[in-house]
């Protein structure tokens, strides 16, 4: 119920002076002012005398009882209104029950309409939030995050945590699983309390159903308002929302997944390899491997992924695992034995990222599944260091971002700049001041293996003017670029102007 609908509701029986009216809040508890009301919840309604705050701010929303020993007006913003002395109480108690006769009225009726004008599962849920005055995460049977609350934000660390990574991690799963609350609840909606030593926020959790299977679970965590008695009814009724909702309209959520499915994901959120080990038996994964991460170009939804693009790589890749993890798909696809990335699987890779609009991570081959979960952060690695140095590559292999890779184990990139080799500031210098090229002369010279012939192709330059500019280069820099030595310092030296992106506001026309 709202500060206005509170107060036209006790204003048909007693008498009440609006003094000040601002934003309309749900009201979500009531309480007595006392000293600590500094603190106060801004979905809190405090009863008081005008008394007590003479001196201090009233809180957000007050109904204050006048008083004949306070001579100077309430002065303050928020909802605030005053009433006889003699009759605080009496409202105390009429404002306490229609509170709590109200306070989940029409929460069902509300959310299903939302959930039919949206047909979004996250809006349901930030809505739910809203009501609940607290924040508010649906879970699937695996702890993925499948949607939060955006209008209030988690204040628990743990869960912050969780939220922004979009799971949790196995070792915090297998902590939740053994809460004797957890193990003790019935097959119900109903919610219970959980309690975890690690945090200070009291939290609720309910199950959610679909066909009498349970599919995910609702987790309320206490933040600026607190648990209250009618959150246990709230949180149960919006479990039956979501679960309607997910079934009309996010059919693909019901999808069975496979062992394998399960297995890798489990792999990526940290499972130890006592619990891995014996989930092995009866699976079968090819000899050599490779991993790929694929993310979407433009925004399709999971659904997509699942879908489409995971059905149709699995066609033109037979023999290949996936799983679901930061936004993307993991897949786990064969190769030969005796063979690494063949010039054809490149080809097909790359024809099927322009098709299904997804830019594609690929890891180093590897022949043992337990390394997954490594070689998945290679094939990670590699698509998000292609798009932090801006390559318009759909295919960004780790074997050419592994440097990148390594470079972004420095804290301060600022830093690098003192491993660069003088000679690449000599030239950037030696270029303004003379509108030459000297500096990409020499990077595409080093690119290009030292070979004049490819190194002139490339730069679309006669090759006697090529040698030219490596004389020049030679005698300002005082270099020679005949010693194996210094041209891996010269190469270096570009791969990290090119990380630390110095090159990419030059002209290289």
């Amino acid at each position: 119920m709202t500060y206005k609908k509170l107060i036209d509701r006790i204003s048909e029986e007693y008498c009440i002076d609006l003094l000040s009216k601002e934003e309309d809040i749900e009201i979500q508890d009531i309480a007595f002012i006392d000293n600590k009301h500094g603190n106060a919840s801004k979905n809190t309604l405090y009863f008081g005398y005008d008394k007590q705050i003479t001196n201090i701010a009233p809180p957000s929303q007050c109904i204050l009882a006048r008083t004949e020993e306070t001579a100077s007006p309430i002065s303050g913003r928020g909802n605030i209104a005053l009433v006889a002395e003699d009759s605080l109480f009496a409202i105390f108690n009429t404002a306490k029950n229609l509170i709590e006769t109200t306070r989940g009225e029409g929460i069902y009726e509300e959310l299903t309409a939302l959930a039919d004008e949206t047909q979004n599962l996250e809006a349901v849920i930030d809505a739910a939030s809203v009501r609940l005055g607290n924040f508010l995460v649906f879970c699937d049977m695996n702890f993925k995050i499948i949607a939060s609350s955006v209008s209030i934000p988690v204040l628990d660390p743990l869960w912050k945590e969780n939220t922004v990574q979009g799971y949790c991690g196995y070792e915090f799963i297998s902590e939740v699983k053994e809460l004797s609350s957890i193990r003790n609840a019935s097959p119900t909606t109903s919610a219970v309390e959980v309690t975890c030593s690690q945090s200070p926020y009291r939290k609720l959790s309910s199950k959610v159903f679909h066909n009498k299977t349970q599919i995910g679970f609702l987790l309320m965590i206490e933040g600026e308002n607190h648990l209250l008695p009618s959150h246990y009814e709230m949180l149960s009724t919006i479990s039956r929302v979501i679960s309607n909702t997910i079934a009309y309209y996010t059919p693909d959520f019901f999808e069975e997944t496979s062992r394998y499915h399960e297995l890798l994901y489990d792999m990526l959120i940290g499972a130890p390899a006592k619990d891995i080990m014996p989930r092995l038996i009866g699976l079968h994964f090819p000899a050599k491997m490779l991993v790929l991460f694929l993310r979407p170009t433009r925004y399709l939804g999971q659904q997509f992924l699942k879908n489409h693009t995971s059905k149709n790589l699995k066609a033109i890749i037979p023999g290949t695992h996936v799983t679901y993890h930061k936004s993307g798909m993991a897949a786990v696809i064969p190769l030969k034995e005796d063979a690494e990335m063949t010039a054809e699987l490149l080809e097909l890779l790359k024809d099927f990222s322009m098709k299904e609009y997804v830019r594609i991570g690929i890891s180093h081959s590897f022949t043992s599944i337990e390394s997954f979960a490594g070689h998945f952060d290679q094939a990670y690695t590699a698509l998000e260091l292609g798009q932090k140095l801006k390559t318009e590559e759909l295919i960004c292999r780790y074997q050419d971002y592994q440097i990148f890779d390594l470079l972004s184990e420095v804290k301060n990139s600022e830093k690098l700049g003192r491993y660069c080799h003088p000679a690449l500031a000599v030239l950037r210098q030696y270029d303004h001041a003379n509108n030459s090229k000297l500096y990409k002369t020499l990077c595409v010279y080093i690119e290009k293996g030292c070979n004049i012939k490819l190194t002139s192709e490339s730069l679309f330059i006669h090759r006697n003017s090529l040698v030219y500019r490596l004389d020049r280069i030679t005698e300002i820099c005082c270099i020679d670029l005949t010693d194996i030595n210094t041209l891996f310092l010269l190469r270096l030296s570009y791969l990290i102007d090119r990380y630390n992106e110095l090159n990419t506001s030059m002209e290289w026309g």
